[in-house]
C-alpha cells in the first residue's frame, strides 16, 4: 500500500482540513503501529498568541493530542481502506496524557500510534510524539470509529 506523502494526500484518509489537518506525510506503517510527521512552521496560527514573548512561544500541547488523534485515525483508515467521506473518528476517552516538554515554532513533530485493541467500533491506542529524541507527548486514548451510512 502507498503511505500517504503529503496533506492532501493525506486528506483522500481524514476529514480534517487545513489550519486542522494535523499530518504532512507517514512515514512508517507496520501492523499495529503506524509513524507519521508534522512540521510546524514559525507562523503556525497556533503559536499566535501562545506565550508570545521573545524565546517564550510554544504549541498548544492539546494540538499535540489532536495530532496524534489524527495519527491513530489515519492507521484505522489506512488499515480498513475507508476514506475521509465515509468515516468520521471521535475521541471517546483519553486515560493518560503528559507533556514532559514543550513543541517550539519550526519544529517537526514524529508521531507514534500503537492499537491495542478494537471493540465494537471502539478503538484504543497508546501514542507518543517527539522532537528530535524528546518527547514531547505520550497519551493512551479511545476513540470511535463513526461511519458516516451508520449515523
Amino acid at each position: 500500500m502507498k503511505l500517504p506523502q503529503n496533506p492532501t494526500e493525506v486528506g483522500h484518509w481524514l476529514p480534517h482540513r487545513a489550519p486542522m489537518l494535523l499530518i504532512d506525510r507517514v512515514t512508517e506503517m507496520a501492523g499495529n503501529t503506524l509513524c507519521a510527521e508534522r512540521f510546524f512552521p514559525a507562523h503556525e496560527v497556533f503559536f499566535q498568541g501562545h506565550f508570545p514573548a521573545p524565546d517564550h512561544t510554544i504549541l498548544p500541547g492539546v494540538i499535540v493530542l489532536e495530532a496524534l488523534a489524527q495519527a491513530a485515525a489515519l492507521h484505522t483508515a489506512l488499515s480498513k481502506q475507508v476514506a475521509a467521506k465515509d468515516a468520521m473518528y471521535r475521541f471517546s476517552k483519553v486515560s493518560h496524557v503528559t507533556w514532559p516538554a514543550a513543541v517550539s515554532p519550526n519544529s517537526t513533530v514524529a508521531l507514534r500510534v500503537e492499537k491495542l485493541k478494537e471493540k465494537l467500533g471502539f478503538i484504543q491506542f497508546n501514542a507518543s510524539a517527539r522532537v528530535g529524541k524528546t518527547v514531547v507527548c505520550e497519551a493512551s486514548f479511545t476513540a470511535k470509529v463513526v461511519l458516516q451510512n451508520a449515523r
